[in-house]
C-alpha cells in the first residue's frame, strides 16, 4: 500500500528528504532520547539533522508525530536554502494562521512558485498527507539525475543532480539546478549550460563545480555542510553573484565573478586564479585569502563581519 491519505510523520518526511537529496552523511543525534539506533528511521533522522533541515527540541525529535503543512514547508525551504521572505506575493485567506517562526520560509516557498495552496488557502496548521507531500516534492523537482554520465537534455523545471561524475552539455535549465548532498566530494561539469534560476550547491568537491561557458541568471548558492568545495568559472561564463551560505570548510572561487557574498559565519574563502568585482562580508569570522595573481576590486566588511581576516597575496584595489 501507498496510503496516500495517511498523515506524514516527521520520520517519513526525513526519509523522503534524504533520499531526494542523496544525503549519506549522518549527524550526531545521540542527545535525542526518542531515536534509538535500532529504529528504522534512525539513519534518515541523522542525515536530515546533518543536512540542517531537521531540528529537535527539548531533547526529542518526535519521529512518530504527524507533521503540519507549515512544518513541512519550512523543512523544504531550508533544504533548498531559500532566503526567508518578509512578504508573500499571493493572497490566501488563512495567511494569518502561519506561525511567526515559519512565516519567512513559507513565504519564500510560495514566492518561488513551489506551493499553490488549495481553494485560496494554505491550511498551515493542518497535517499534510503523504499524497500532498508527494505533490509538493514533484512541484519542487522535475528531474533527478541519479546516474553518472553526460546529459544533453533535461526536463522543464528544477533539476537535481545527486550523484558525482555528471556533465551537463549545451542545454538550458528553466529553473534551479540543485547539486544534492549525494554528489559529496565529487565533480559536476556544466559545459555551456544556461541556468535561468539559481545554482544551489549542497555537494561538490575540490574538482568541481566547473562552469564552462553559459551562465547562471540567478545566484550561485554554496551550501555544503562539510568538506571543501570549488567553483570554477571558465570560458566566458556569466556568473554575477556567488553566495556562501553554509559550511565550515574551505570554499575556493576561480574565474571571473561579479560579487561573492559571505553570509555563513567562520568560513574560509580562497579566491585564486580569479577576477572578482566585490567580496561582501556579512557574517562574522570569515577568513579570506586573495591568492597570488587574483584580483579583487573591493572588499566590503558589513557591521556584523567582526573577526574577519584578510590575507592578500594578489591584488585588492
Amino acid at each position: 500500500k501507498i496510503m496516500p491519505d495517511s498523515p506524514l510523520t516527521r520520520a517519513q518526511m526525513a526519509t523522503i528528504i534524504v533520499r531526494a537529496f542523496g544525503a549519506t552523511e549522518e549527524g550526531d543525534i545521540s542527545g535525542y532520547s526518542d531515536v534509538q539506533s535500532t529504529d528504522w528511521f534512525a539513519g534518515s533522522i541523522a542525515r536530515a539533522y546533518k543536512m540542517g533541515v531537521m531540528h529537535g527540541y527539548d531533547g526529542k525529535m518526535d519521529p512518530g508525530t504527524n507533521i503540519t503543512r507549515e512544518q513541512a514547508f519550512a523543512v523544504l525551504a531550508r533544504a533548498l536554502k531559500l532566503e526567508p521572505a518578509a512578504n508573500i506575493d499571493k493572497t490566501f485567506e488563512d495567511v494569518d494562521e502561519i506561525s511567526g517562526w515559519a512565516k519567512g520560509e513559507v513565504y519564500a516557498l510560495v514566492n518561488s512558485g513551489y506551493i499553490q495552496g488549495s481553494d485560496g488557502k494554505l491550511n498551515p496548521q493542518s497535517h499534510i498527507s503523504r499524497a500532498e507531500f508527494a505533490q509538493v516534492i514533484f512541484n519542487l523537482i522535475r528531474e533527478y539525475i541519479t546516474v553518472e554520465g553526460d546529459y544533453t537534455e533535461v526536463a522543464d523545471g528544477n533539476v537535481m543532480v545527486n550523484v558525482p561524475g555528471v556533465t551537463l552539455k549545451n542545454l538550458t535549465i528553466n529553473g534551479d539546478l540543485i547539486v544534492g548532498d549525494g554528489v559529496g566530494d565529487g565533480e559536476l561539469i556544466l559545459d555551456h549550460v544556461t541556468i535561468e534560476g539559481r545554482l544551489l550547491a549542497r555537494g561538490g568537491g575540490v574538482d568541481s563545480i566547473v562552469i564552462i561557458g553559459g551562465g547562471v541568471e540567478g545566484k550561485v548558492v554554496i551550501a555544503k555542510v562539510d568538506g571543501k568545495i570549488r567553483v570554477s568559472v571558465e570560458g566566458g561564463a556569466d556568473v554575477e553573484v556567488i553566495v556562501i551560505d553554509d559550511g565550515k570548510d574551505e570554499v575556493i572561487i576561480e574565474g571571473t565573478v561579479g560579487t561573492v557574498e559571505i553570509t555563513a559565519p567562520e568560513v574560509p574563502v580562497v579566491v585564486q586564479n580569479a577576477t572578482v568585482g566585490r567580496i561582501d562580508v556579512v557574517a562574522p569570522g570569515a577568513s579570506i585569502t586573495v591568492g597570488d595573481g587574483a584580483i579583487v576590486a573591493s572588499v566590503v566588511l558589513n557591521p556584523n563581519a567582526s573577526g574577519t581576516t584578510l590575507n592578500v597575496q594578489g591584488t585588492v584595489n
